[in-house]
């Protein structure tokens, strides 16, 4: 089947007919390598000048936006993303590729029915992080072969997040102490969980996709996740992503359900631990900050409560 490709804008006639002919050859050998995906659920990729705002909190335009209905999917990629991939070095074309290839996964992920939330407010709470983690993982994992033979897969990133969360936690807790704001600490620890477990489902997906793991990418990497507050659970996590892949129904649920609970676990080693309380909600308990950022955060805010 082949794929409707538009090419919008001014600025674009003159080169529309060569940017048609080589997306199409582009998706053609994509779908040729990939028979798992389903070359009919893609609509039309469309190329524009006129590409969605960037979100909140994001400072440049994405380079690709898919759009879902029930008969399939639309890309639209900004134009000057591809004028750059296409006049540039072969590294900028196959971005380009594995850009379209994992978006593609997304789009048939995204097919899926969406999963009750569960009944036990506990689990409920943690339940879109583990969602999000599953589908960030299996997108990538299925996208693997695509990536760039210089791609880091994130993990220089990840273990960036890694160096920096204990200390941003410490202040955090310290600060919860003086302004007794459990609300503010619980908000900013989950949306800190929540970065942290997407970016590591993103590694692993990629790792497991190219039968690889992070020592065979540089052994430092390698030690400083051991070493981080990740250590211990990289593995379970890495376990229970690839067993749920591989099952379905209520097994997957099983591996679903385990996989939530390492992910609070990540949240204690974070100095919160999640838990039900007796009135059935979820409750968090705080470990003590250390002293010294205990008397920082008494220097910037004031006495303790």
């Amino acid at each position: 089947m082949m794929t409707t490709v538009h090419i919008l804008g001014a600025r674009l006639e003159s080169a529309a007919p060569a940017l048609r002919a080589t997306l199409s050859d582009l998706l053609a050998r994509l779908y040729a390598r990939d028979g798992a995906l389903p070359a009919e659920r893609l609509k039309a990729l469309v190329v524009s000048d006129d590409v969605a705002p960037a979100a909140e909190g994001q400072t440049e335009v994405p380079p690709l936006v898919r759009s879902d209905d029930a008969d399939g999917c639309t890309l639209t990629l900004a134009a000057p993303y591809v004028e750059q991939a296409l006049g540039g070095e072969t590294d900028q074309l196959l971005q380009l590729v594995h850009l379209i290839h994992r978006e593609l996964w997304r789009g048939e992920l995204a097919r899926e029915a969406a999963v009750a939330a569960p009944a036990d407010a506990l689990a409920a709470q943690f339940s879109p992080i583990v969602a999000r983690m599953f589908d960030e993982y299996r997108a990538n994992r299925a996208s693997a072969w695509s990536l760039p033979n210089n791609a880091d897969l994130l993990l220089p990133h990840l273990l960036g997040l890694l160096e920096e969360l204990p200390a941003a936690c410490d202040r955090a807790r310290a600060e919860y102490r003086i302004d007794g704001n459990l609300d503010a600490l619980a908000g900013l620890s989950m949306a800190r969980l929540a970065l942290l477990m997407q970016t590591t489902a993103f590694s692993l997906g990629y790792l497991a996709g190219l039968g690889r793991s992070a020592a065979d990418i540089a052994p430092e990497l390698k030690a400083g996740l051991d070493a981080s507050i990740l250590g211990r659970e990289w593995p379970r996590i890495a376990a229970l992503l690839a067993g749920a892949s591989a099952s379905e129904g209520e097994a997957r649920a099983l591996q679903l359900d385990m996989l939530r609970t390492r992910v609070i676990a990540v949240l204690a080693a974070m100095g919160l631990q999640a838990r039900t309380g007796d009135d059935g909600t979820v409750w968090m308990d705080v470990a003590d900050a250390s002293p010294e950022a205990t008397a920082a955060a008494v220097a910037r805010l004031g006495t303790l409560h």
